[in-house]
């Protein structure tokens, strides 16, 4: 065997050497210690709890954001049932005695309107409108009418030939006319 490869073999045996022992200190001394250990553990614990809390506190988020928005709701449902209602008829009448107008009597129930209610105009009609209910049928009775021109400045557009009569005979036109 030559030197050279000698050498090699030499290198490679006690490069695996060195390898076993660098893995065995690795394996026997690189190890953590107690405290460092506990510090990991206390850090993924604070980590989970601060992922619960985070949870919780964007549950009351929503929790509150829904209460407000269901407490505008009401408020306006409460402005929009109160504008609805009409003012007592007394204050009403006190109010217009203060202004020096006459008070006027309001009708205040259903019943009221329906009594105060004027179907004069509805007895005097002489005969009862009738209207017809047959269906159109499109025809408005003037077949022959003649169609209006939108704008007869306009010249009409020209007719052309049928392209499938003419178009055989006008490609071999070309082609003689190519060659």
């Amino acid at each position: 065997m030559e030197p050279l490869v000698r050498w090699l073999l030499g290198g490679f045996v006690v490069s695996l050497l060195f390898i076993v022992v660098a893995r065995w200190f690795w394996k026997r001394y690189d190890r953590p210690s107690e405290a460092a250990l506990e510090w990991q553990r206390e850090q993924e614990e604070k980590r989970k709890e601060r992922k619960v809390w985070e949870s919780v506190e964007m549950q009351m988020r929503r929790e509150a954001e829904e209460a407000e928005r269901k407490a505008a709701f009401q408020i306006k449902r409460e402005m929009a049932a109160s504008s609805g209602t009409a003012p007592d008829p007394k204050v009403v009448s006190k109010a217009f005695e203060a202004l020096g107008a006459p008070v006027q009597q309001s009708a205040s129930t259903e019943k009221d309107l329906e009594m105060e209610s004027d179907d004069s105009d509805v007895e005097h009609v002489l005969e009862p409108v009738k209207v017809r209910q047959d269906a159109w049928d499109g025809n408005d009775g003037q077949p022959d009418e003649l169609e209006e021109i939108p704008y007869p400045e306009i010249p009409e557009a020209p007719s052309l030939p049928d392209l499938e009569e003419s178009t055989s005979e006008q490609f071999q036109s070309w082609l003689t006319e190519e060659e």
